[in-house]
This record gives structure tokens, sequence and C-alpha cells, in this order.
């Protein structure tokens, strides 16, 4: 058609598909190339473009062209030269490839290195006494070996200065996070767990944990991030940060159902809380929220007057004896000459979930070495004479060490399921209905050290009506306590066993979004399944009953196993916020305290992360490998 231009496309060279001919070599000393249609000269290690024969002769008779004189085609000195050229070529290329290997190789250990000091939250400068320390290792074992040199220059390449260091810890720490960012936006439903505490330099750092089911569905827990809260703490503080936290990573924060956090009012506000904001930026009213198990726990151990006042008095003779230095050094001296079962009284830490029960029982197995120190001392504290004084110390001393123990069975990895967490709890709060009976009948069987003193002092009376008093206010306390628990203590118990629910039980779970029609529905037809029945005994006798739903078919009970997964994957505790602070406080301490916030992060992500970085994808990205060009390892 008149006036119309057409434009076709280009014809590229690799579209050509053109292959390297085997006579070529023979011909002009050609070999194929490293890339796909090229071919490399062996005279003179050119690259020529296109497996054309018309390019191959061009180069070889414009640049070569004595070759052709000194070694005619079909000659056996022409063969000789070939032959000798490909050699040459291939000692050359495996030369370069072993030096490339050799590097890589390094590179690798230098990040293996850095990996295990960020795991152990040691400081990067000490990578180079490990290169000493292998170094002369090295020297040790290898010196009666011929390669002794070899090893000790292998060695000495190693990559370990406190700024690479920091390089490859930045590495790892991205590829982590990369990782559980590209899970997280697979999954369809996680679960968070949020704490706050402040660093040495008075930052407020927001840690977080996300709880998910991987496409393999596997339930895994793994530290999302470490945000450094640099003005107000507000609930809308905590809202406006992590939601441009997730936005910048393109996760959708509309996949959280549960959110764990401790219990102070800018998280669990009413009104303005992080949690009842974020409710309303989700426009999710069936968002569950968790005030912590362990810090609810804690906080219903409080005691009142008549008790706190024996706590108050325990505390101030600890700091009479340890806050003077000689006070201290004579009564570790006077312990040993008694020689005491303990070597010294423990400092109180309120904040501290287990230091309350710690201090009581140290203090009360060495009461008579007290009583004696002070006496020593004339320092007047009446309150050590007093046997009902005493009585209460001992009292306190069992019942902070059975609720101790308590809280002790909620840490921990191997707790970390729900349904576990609220069978703990609940246990607890029946036994002290257990505790307040014996006490009625004189029975101290579950309060070793009460019967301890009442033994000691025979003719003393046995009154123990505020020791009851104090049992029953503790087992109120817990009863007020723990009702977002409570009130899916049953629907729960799913995962634990299917068959132990009712169809009312199950209802409850509609909060997570299904229609409870339908897992009623499949719940009956599960408990009527003997097949499955019996899969679950089985993974019961193994106790990995909590893997059964992996063996339940998806396509016949999508919502119970979709609420099944769920419930694994709720935070029960901020138990992984709590100790990843005493990691944080360990690697920023008073010598580290100019650790950016980000080198911070990437060391705790190391550390703390489930699953660890994969270095060899790390190497892969390299572009290219160096060595150490230090020399200071001799």
């Amino acid at each position: 058609m008149a006036g119309v231009y057409s434009k076709e496309r280009k014809r590229k060279l690799e579209d050509e598909n053109r292959a390297f001919q085997a006579e070529w070599e023979g011909d002009f000393f050609f070999t194929k190339g490293k890339k796909e249609g090229t071919a490399l000269c062996l005279i003179c290690l050119e690259t020529v473009h296109g497996n054309k024969r018309y390019n191959l002769n061009r180069h070889y008779t414009s640049i070569h062209s004595q070759f052709e004189e000194k070694f005619p085609k079909k000659s056996k000195i022409r063969e000789e030269k070939l032959q000798s050229l490909k050699k040459s070529f291939a000692c050359e290329r495996s030369t370069l490839f072993n030096a490339m290997n050799r590097n890589e190789l390094t590179t690798k250990a230098s990040y293996q290195v850095t990996e295990i000091l960020a795991q152990k939250m040691k400081p990067f400068s000490d990578a180079e006494i490990v290169k000493e320390c292998v170094v002369t290792v090295c020297k040790t074992l290898f010196s009666h070996l011929p390669n002794s040199k070899q090893i000790l220059d292998e060695v000495s390449k190693l990559q370990l200065s406190d700024s690479t260091c920091m390089r490859r810890s930045q590495d790892l720490a991205a590829n982590i996070a990369l990782n559980i960012t590209d899970e997280l936006q697979q999954s369809k439903y996680f679960s968070l767990a949020l704490d706050s505490s402040t660093d040495i330099t008075s930052i407020s750092q927001l840690l977080l944990f996300v709880k998910y089911v991987s496409k393999d569905c596997v339930v895994k827990e793994n530290f999302l991030g470490m945000i450094p809260m640099t003005g107000q703490t507000r609930g809308v503080d905590y809202l406006n940060t992590i939601v441009s936290f997730f936005n910048e990573r393109s996760i959708d924060l509309n996949k959280v159902f549960s959110v764990c956090t401790d219990g102070c009012p800018s998280m669990l506000g009413r009104n303005i809380g992080f949690v009842q904001l974020l409710k309303k930026h989700l426009e999710n009213d069936n968002l569950l929220s968790f005030h912590c198990i362990i810090h609810q726990e804690s906080l219903a151990v409080k005691f009142g007057e008549n008790f706190s006042c024996v706590m108050k008095q325990v505390v101030k003779i600890v700091n009479f004896i340890r806050s003077n230095e000689l006070n201290r050094r004579t009564f570790q001296e006077f312990l040993k000459e008694l020689i005491s079962q303990y070597g010294d009284v423990l400092y109180h830490t309120e904040v501290r979930w287990l230091s309350k029960g710690k201090v009581l029982e140290r203090f009360f197995s060495i009461r008579h070495e007290i009583t004696l120190f002070l006496a020593t001392k004339e320092k007047e504290y009446p309150d050590v004479y007093d046997f009902s004084w005493w009585l209460k110390v001992a009292f306190l001393t069992d019942t902070m060490c059975i609720m101790n123990e308590t809280l002790t069975r909620l840490q921990g990895h191997y707790n970390n399921i729900v349904t576990k967490m609220i069978s703990i709890v609940f246990s607890q709060e029946q036994k002290l209905n257990m505790y307040i009976e014996e006490l009625s009948n004189s029975d101290y069987s579950s309060f070793p050290s009460v019967k301890t003193l009442f033994h000691e002092n025979p003719d003393e009376s046995q009154d123990v009506s505020d020791l009851i008093k104090l049992l029953t206010d503790l087992k109120n306390e817990m009863s007020l306590r723990f009702s977002d628990f409570r009130k899916y203590q049953e629907p729960f118990r799913l995962v634990e066993n299917p068959w132990s629910i009712t169809t009312a039980n199950i209802a409850h779970l509609s909060v997570f979004g299904y229609e409870a029609r339908d897992l009623k529905n499949e719940l009956i037809d599960l408990q009527h399944d003997t097949e499955l029945k019996s899969v679950f005994e089985e993974k019961k006798k193994n106790k990995a009953h909590y893997e059964f739903w992996k063996a339940v078919e998806k396509d016949k009970f999508p919502n119970l196993i979709d609420c099944a997964q769920k419930i694994l994957c709720v935070f029960a505790s901020t138990y992984v916020c709590e100790s990843t602070f005493s990691k944080l406080k360990f690697i920023k301490n008073k010598y580290r305290s100019r650790l950016t916030s980000e080198n911070v992060e990437n060391i705790l992500r190391i550390s703390v992360s489930s699953q660890p970085a994969n270095i060899d994808a790390i190497l892969e990205s390299c572009e290219r490998f160096r060595h150490s060009t230090s020399t200071n390892v001799s």
C-alpha cells in the first residue's frame, strides 16, 4: 500500500543458531568459545562473535597469515602446533578456574566464620583473632606435611577484617529476610508477637516475630524485624511504624489474624491502643488479640499488704548485706566458715519473672546464717527473731517456687503451642484449690519450707489462716485473668484431639472468618471417619498428633484444616521477644554502644532466626571473589 512504511524486525545474530564446525580448528586454529555463538582463536586468544566461516577466515588471514606459510595445511607440523596450542589453552583455563574456585571457597569460609560469630553474638573484631588462631593451629598440626606452606597461604587469604565481616553479616541477614518475606507473601495468614524495650542508648526497640504456615504445610516461627522507635511510643506510633514496615516489604497486613503483646496501655488500650487501632485500620473486628500469658501469670502473683511488707523486709536485709562491699565480703567468708549450702544472697530484680522466687528460696535456705550475721553486725531487724514473720517467708518461698515452676514450663520453644500453655495455666489454677484444702487439713506436703519451719519449732502455733487467705486471693486473681484465653480454651482443642470437642465448641472458631455451619459439617464428617481416627491414634502414640493435620485431605476438610493451622500459629506469649531482648542487651552493651540499629538487627536476625542463610545463593550473586591482602599472619 502506497504511503505506508513497514519496518521489519532486525534479525539478531543469536537467532541464526549457527554451530561451531569441528574442521575450523584445523583450518583457522579456532575452538568453541565460552559463550554460545562465539569462537576463540587459539593463537591470540581473541574471541570472534558469529560462528561463520567467513568471520573466522577473515581473522585468520588478516592477523595470522604467516601461520599458513610456517604450518601448511594437512601437514604434520600443523597438527602438532594445533595440539600444542590446545593443550596450552586448556592448562591456562584450568589454572584460572582453580584460582577462581579457591577464591570462592575462601569467600565462603569468610561467610561461615561471620555467621558463627553473629550466632554467638561476638564482636566482628574477634574474627582476626579467629584467623590468627587458625594459622597457629595449621602451623602446629600440618608442619610435617609437604604442602604445609600451601595450606598456610590459603588460610592467610581469609577475609576476616571487622568491616568485611560487617558486610558479610548484612548479606547473610538480607538473605534470611528475603526468604522469610517471600514465604510470608505466599502464605495465606500469619500471626504476630511484638514487644518493645529500651536499649543502652535509650532507643526504644520494637521487636516483631511472625508465625505462619509455609507452602509445604510446616508451621514456622521467625524473627521479622527490629524497628527503632526514635520518637513517642503511643499506640498510633506503633501502628504507623508497623504499617510502613509491611508496606516497604510488600507484605499484606490483612493476612494477620492474631496479635500477642504485653499488657501496657499503648498496646492494649481500649480506645487508642495499638491493637484497637489495628482492628480499625484493617476493618477487622474479629482480629484475635492476646495479652502474654506468662506476663498475666506473673501479674497474678501479687501479695496483699500483710505479705508485701514481708517481701520488702527480705529485700531490705539482702540490700544491707550486698550493697556494702565490706559487709558482702564478711558475709561470704562467714558462710564459708559455717560450710553453708550457698555462698551469697541474691539481689531482687522486679522485672525478672523468676527473681522473687529465687531470692526467697536462697534467703530461707540460709536463714540461720543470716540471723547470726545480723547479730554480729548489731543491726536491728526484729522480724528475724519473730516466728510468725519467718512463717510468712517460708510460705512465700513455697508459693513462689510453685509459681516459678509454672512460669518455667510456659517458657521455651517446646511449649510454644497455645493449647499446651493454656492447659498449664488452668491446671495451676485448679491446683490452688488442692493447696487450700491441704492447708485447711494441716497437710504441708506441698509446702516443704513451712513444714521444715514447723518441725524446727514444734511449740509454736500452727495458725495458717493468713496463708489460706493469700492462696484464696491468688486463686481469685487468676480466675479474673486469662479471659482472652479462657474464651477459646475448648475450641482450640481441635488441634489436640478433634474427637474431644463438640459442634457448639467449633462454632466459636467462626471468628477466623469461616461459616459456623461449614465448620460443624466438616467436624461431624471428620469424627465419623474411622480411617482418620486410626491415623490420629498412631500419631498420638508417637507424640506427633499435631502433625495429624498434614494427613487430612484438603479437599474434604478445607475449613477445619485452616482453623487447625491458625490455632497452631497463634502466639500465646511474647517469650520470644523477651529472650531476644536479652540477646539485644548482650550485643549492644556499654562496650559496643555505638552499634547502629541496622547492624544490631542483622546480628539478631542471624542469631535468632530458625532458618540459616543460604550462603551458596549469596556466592552465586557475587560478581567476583577476592582474597585477603593482609600479610600479618606469620
